[in-house]
């Protein structure tokens, strides 16, 4: 999205001059509003297209579960921030809505096979391939990736535990909604991951590239 980049260099660059900073500086400062910036859209475009389809809660707690398991297991990062926006939305809202719309029917054999399902993939993927590093960020140290491997396999248990507490007081919809997050981002560090949003990422290049072409005609 340009209009982020936009208003990032602006900030960047209007904290550069007051600060008496150097161009260097201002590249630090691009980036951390791109991040900062970013992440405010899309909670609102998530938040405002749940509201919609009615599946706020669902939605944040898939997205929360996702997010902390991220901070440890890493994951695929998009190439633009207009991609990963979009692609995260669509999955997020498709995770809110498979919850809010089916947890009914959902018996508890299913859902406590589901937390076990969830725990065990995730520590058999964290123990293979967490953490996923991106080219801004990698990750070489062994001592770091011994310990974020060990931060995400803990991060799986625990959501284990806490998702079992959730369905013994009840709350389902939460422990499935938190479970498909918990997956979404396991698939994120997966290979079989990394092929399919680099195949999401080449098709949404190759329609830009049709629409600029029929643009120029």
């Amino acid at each position: 999205m340009r209009f982020i980049h936009t208003w990032s260099y602006s900030c960047a660059n209007y904290l550069m001059q007051q600060l008496n900073e150097t161009h260097e500086k201002r590249r630090v400062y691009y980036y951390g509003f791109q991040i900062v910036i970013g992440a405010l859209v899309k909670g609102v475009l998530l938040v405002t297209a749940s509201l919609i389809l009615q599946t706020l809660i669902p939605t944040l707690v898939g997205v929360v579960i996702f997010a902390i398991l991220r901070s440890s297991a890493g994951g695929y990062h998009m190439d633009t921030y207009g991609k990963c926006i979009f692609t995260s939305l669509g999955l997020f809202l498709i995770l809110g809505a498979l919850t809010q719309y089916t947890y009914k029917f959902w018996d508890i054999s299913y859902v406590i096979t589901l937390i076990m399902l969830s725990v065990l993939i995730g520590v058999l993927i964290s123990l293979k391939w967490a953490p996923a590093d991106t080219p801004n960020k990698p990750i070489t140290k062994i001592e770091e990736i011994r310990k974020f491997r060990k931060l995400s396999i803990a991060t799986v248990i625990l959501w284990g535990i806490a998702a079992m507490v959730l369905i013994y007081f009840k709350y389902n919809m939460y422990a499935i909604a938190g479970c498909l997050g918990l997956l979404l981002e396991l698939f994120t560090i997966t290979p079989a991951g990394n092929s399919f949003f680099d195949k999401i990422s080449g098709k949404v290049d190759h329609i830009k590239n049709n629409t600029d072409k029929a643009k120029a005609c």
